[in-house]
């Protein structure tokens, strides 16, 4: 019989949007490929509670790029009644990101925290960026302003969005630019409600248990990293996409949608309606 989740969220990464519209790398068109996410989002029969977008909103951190997110993916999103959550990477500029979106006061220093309720499902955003740098750490305030929303928990428990992974890289050149400090991360974590972590910034899709609970990456919407080259980094305009992530009673599973088609094979097997 089929088991239907209590929540669904769409997780998208490492959007790398340019105020200009200008490629990213000279290669890609980071809007173009983001209206192509949100055309599988608006148009499938799979239906999203939320759409969380787990940092590197932005490529150049500018008011523009976020201008023109906001705008796009709301109304998206509200086509189709979902609730949008976002969150800070290393790219991104905090004081351009509040102006725009709201959260706090413009020009204010310090964290991008957020607390979102979907449908009972508390999504907690937790700021891993350090201005200057690709590495990520989660300040002193984070994890003392994480402790006290998780002292309580949430009716259907949480979700952890953090850019930076708290997961080892897989790649020897990615570990100049990880989370700083996962274990200060999982001291508070481990014990509470937090059913998943959901990240981005590595650009390609890994999984992984760490303090008692699953962690899923995303891969980038914009650009993957080439594995195939082994320790090294090399970006490439291929196997593109987003994640979904599924909330049962007692499971989370997180399942990746590549942008990509190929030849069919075999017949189509509609679902049961």
């Amino acid at each position: 019989m089929r088991r239907h989740p209590t929540h669904r969220l769409a997780h998208l990464s490492d959007l790398h949007v340019t105020g200009d519209g200008s490629p990213v790398g000279g290669v890609v068109d980071a809007r173009a490929q983001l209206l192509r996410a949100l055309e599988v989002l608006t148009s499938w029969n799979l239906r999203c509670d939320a759409w969380v977008l787990s940092g590197d909103l932005s490529d150049d951190g500018s008011p523009a790029s976020y201008a023109w997110l906001r705008s796009t993916v709301l109304d998206a999103a509200a086509s189709v009644g979902a609730d949008v959550v976002w969150a800070t990477g290393n790219h991104d500029e905090a004081g351009a990101f509040r102006s725009v979106f709201g959260h706090g006061v413009a020009g204010v220093a310090g964290p991008v925290n957020a607390e979102h309720d979907v449908a009972g499902l508390r999504v907690l955003v937790v700021d891993s960026s350090v201005p200057g740098t690709p590495a990520g750490t989660v300040a002193p305030e984070s994890l003392a302003w994480l402790g006290g929303r998780l002292a309580e928990p949430a009716a259907s428990g949480s979700l952890l969005v953090v850019h930076h992974p708290p997961l080892p890289p897989l790649q020897d050149a990615a570990w100049r630019w990880p989370l700083t400090n996962p274990d200060d991360l999982a001291r508070v974590i481990r014990g509470s409600d937090v059913r998943a972590v959901l990240s981005g910034h590595f650009h390609h899709s890994a999984s992984g248990a760490w303090a008692g609970v699953g962690v899923s990456i995303a891969p980038s919407l914009v650009y993957t990293q080439d594995l195939t080259v082994g320790g090294d980094l090399r970006g490439q305009f291929a196997n593109t996409g987003f994640a979904v992530v599924e909330v049962y009673d007692d499971v989370v599973t997180h399942t990746i949608v590549p942008l990509d088609r190929g030849p069919g094979v075999g017949g189509e097997i509609p679902a049961e309606r």
